[in-house]
């Protein structure tokens, strides 16, 4: 009978899962909402059994490895198709909230779930790594920014630390931004949560430029919130801040609206460096005891400091205009 129930129970998570990616194809804005829906049902269930569950993981998260690879090794138009779709993005969504629910949001309620899925954390991040950078040009920014969403997700879930700021740095870094002079167009403003690559009609314009600059401005905030209260934020902080001094300095002569922005973030980040220091000159700590480095603002509220607040406000903007965007949506039908 226990043999009949764990084979039940492994058809239908399977069925599950397979159902979700089949029909987790994002068409138009009130697409989100759907699929969402689904991946927060199909999660659900893969918390029931902790064997069954990493099973499927491993199994799966393989699977996604070795497209990535052969992707990779052949580099061609064909072999990138595999992976920059959407039931390959939605996968990675769906194992990124699963590591994040039992590894981290849930961990003490799932700790036998926790304790097998957690060597999986690794590879889900190599993945979502190496998908950001499969194709780095500027019409798969929709894209990337989903996978910088991703691994914010698992950072801020697990406190597992995840090098995210290089993939927000080299956006705006790049030719699109330092040596190309933007196209003016009357397009209306590009919905990053519904596509995954710019349409052909987008590439090199004004509008679309704009609205990856604000999206990774958004990204940053969140990044740069998600260390906030580590021992280390002083300097740690120290090659991003300059490579967006930089960027001010050489670059952002299109961009002013972006450029007031980082001005703003940079005060932000020195206000928030600047509120560290003073917590660690009292709090006294050996470098080589990482135990006590670790312990430092750990009965502090993150979202009480200086940088932190501040996404806090964006995240609520954000919100108020996702809603707005889906109601009008909703009206145009």
């Amino acid at each position: 009978m226990v043999l009949d129930q764990n084979l039940a129970l492994n058809i239908v998570l399977k069925g599950v899962y397979l159902t979700y990616v089949r029909n987790s194809n994002i068409k138009s804005i009130h697409s989100v909402p759907r699929v969402q829906l689904m991946r927060d049902s199909a999660v659900e269930l893969y918390t029931i059994n902790a064997k069954a569950s990493y099973q499927h993981a491993f199994i799966y998260i393989r699977q996604m490895a070795i497209h990535l690879r052969n992707s990779m090794n052949v580099r061609s138009k064909e072999s990138y198709k595999v992976i920059y779709n959407w039931q390959y993005i939605n996968s990675l969504m769906f194992w990124t909230e699963i590591m994040a629910i039992c590894c981290g949001d849930r961990v003490d309620e799932l700790p036998e779930l926790c304790e097998a899925l957690e060597s999986l954390i690794y590879p889900l991040v190599q993945i979502i790594l190496g998908v950001a950078r499969l194709v780095p040009t500027a019409k798969y920014y929709p894209l990337r920014m989903h996978c910088v969403s991703m691994l914010l997700r698992l950072r801020n879930a697990t406190g597992v630390y995840i090098p995210i700021l290089p993939l927000l740095l080299e956006i705006f870094e790049s030719q699109e931004f330092t040596q190309r002079r933007p196209q003016k167009s009357t397009l209306a403003p590009l919905y990053f949560d519904a596509c995954i690559k710019a349409p052909k009609q987008y590439e090199h314009t004004k509008v679309y430029l704009d609205s990856v600059l604000d999206n990774t401005y958004e990204l940053l905030v969140e990044c740069f919130a998600a260390e906030a209260t580590r021992i280390a934020f002083p300097e740690w902080v120290v090659p991003a801040t300059t490579r967006i001094r930089w960027w001010r300095k050489h670059a952002s002569k299109h961009y002013p609206k972006f450029s007031k922005l980082l001005q703003g973030l940079l005060e932000k980040v020195d206000q928030n460096s600047k509120w560290v220091e003073r917590h660690r000159i009292a709090f006294g700590f050996d470098p080589t005891n990482l135990d006590k480095a670790n312990a430092f603002l750990r009965d502090v509220d993150p979202l009480t400091t200086p940088i932190s607040t501040h996404a806090v406000a964006l995240r609520r903007t954000k919100e108020k205009q996702r809603k707005v965007l889906i109601e009008a949506a909703k009206q145009d039908e």
